[in-house]
C-alpha cells in the first residue's frame, strides 16, 4: 500500500478528503451491519484513515462522513448496493469497486448489469484501488 499513498501523495490534481476519526469507523461498522453489508476490509479502513475518500477526473473511492457528499461510503451503499456479501468501495464512469466478504477478492463490477470485469486478490487492495482511480 506504500506505493499507493506515495502516488496520491504526489498528485495535486486528485482531490483527498480529511484522515478517518476511529469513532466514525466503529459507527459506520455498526450501520453496515444493522444493514447486513459485510464489515470493511482492514486494508481499506487502513486506507481511509490517511485519505478518507479521493476523487480523480476518471473514478472514487469512497469515504466515511466525507466533506464532499459524492465520496459518501453510506449513501452510495443506500442508493446501488442490491447484495448483503458486497459493499461498495469506489467507483468510475463504468464500473463499482466492491468488495466481496465470500470471496474475500475485490471485484470491478459494471455499473449497469453486474457483470464482473475483473477480480483482486485481497492482497492486491492497492492494485484494485488504482484501476478504479484510472492509476
Amino acid at each position: 500500500m506504500r506505493e499507493l499513498l506515495n502516488l496520491l501523495a504526489q498528485n495535486d490534481f486528485i482531490q483527498k478528503e480529511r484522515p478517518l476519526d476511529t469513532k466514525d469507523i466503529i459507527d459506520v461498522q455498526k450501520h453496515f451491519v444493522r444493514n447486513e453489508l459485510p464489515f470493511l476490509p482492514k486494508m481499506f479502513i487502513d486506507f481511509l484513515k490517511i485519505y478518507n475518500g479521493v476523487k480523480t477526473e476518471g473514478g472514487a473511492v469512497f469515504g466515511i462522513f466525507p466533506d464532499d457528499q459524492s465520496l459518501d461510503i453510506l449513501d452510495t451503499n443506500a442508493r446501488y448496493n442490491r447484495t448483503t456479501n458486497q459493499v461498495i468501495l469506489g467507483a468510475d464512469d463504468f464500473a463499482f469497486l466492491v468488495y466481496d466478504d465470500l470471496q474475500k477478492k475485490y471485484l470491478l463490477l459494471d455499473r449497469t448489469d453486474g457483470l464482473e470485469l475483473d477480480d483482486f486478490l485481497e492482497t492486491e487492495f492497492s492494485s484494485a484501488i488504482m484501476s478504479v482511480l484510472h492509476f
